[in-house]
């Protein structure tokens, strides 16, 4: 099998370390006001012009992936993750209109700090569809069923879906 990467794509100028989901509540509303005005015209900050759906939405599906997750074996230290890609997507990469972006490989994160879903989480909740989640081994054992193959895993397993989601749930020390 191909070495594996996870991309996590972001807005020029932001800092990817930053996710919203970890402020207070209070905090997040105020700081999705700030965000949504101060780019008005960007694809990626428009779920911060809608908060009121997109927090609500968003904090369900953490949970309900995290909650999976640590049925699989996992052990989150996070309670909202930091989210990537599998390998690349250019749907996302086009969404945040930028080629800024952190790839980390995914045999230096713990097994127990990384989770996979098939499709993006929070998309699919809204849609009524509840997420598989995938440990790495979950993952890589998929993928040896589709002979190895990246590739063949991805079109047979997305239904759809533009991506692979990961959830980090830890900010490594990178």
């Amino acid at each position: 099998m191909d070495k594996l990467y996870i991309t996590h794509y972001y807005y020029p100028g932001t800092d990817p370390w930053k996710n919203i989901m970890l402020l207070p509540e209070e905090q997040a509303f105020r700081k999705a006001e700030e965000l949504a005005n101060e780019h008005p015209d960007t694809t990626s900050f428009g779920r911060f012009a809608d908060f009121v759906n997109y927090y609500p939405a968003r904090k369900k599906a953490d949970a309900f992936v995290r909650e999976k997750f640590i049925e699989l074996g996992g052990n989150p230290k996070l309670p909202h993750p930091y989210s990537f890609t599998l390998l690349e997507c250019e749907y996302l990469r086009e969404w945040f209109d930028s080629s800024d972006k952190i790839t980390l490989d995914l045999d230096d994160i713990p097994d127990d700090q990384v989770s996979f879903t098939l499709g993006d989480s929070c998309a699919l909740m809204v849609n009524g569809k509840e997420p598989v989640v995938l440990t790495k081994k979950l993952l890589f054992e998929r993928i040896e069923a589709c002979g190895g193959s990246v590739d063949i895993f991805l079109k047979e397993s997305l239904d759809g879906c533009a991506y692979v989601e990961v959830q980090l749930w830890d900010k490594l020390n990178i």
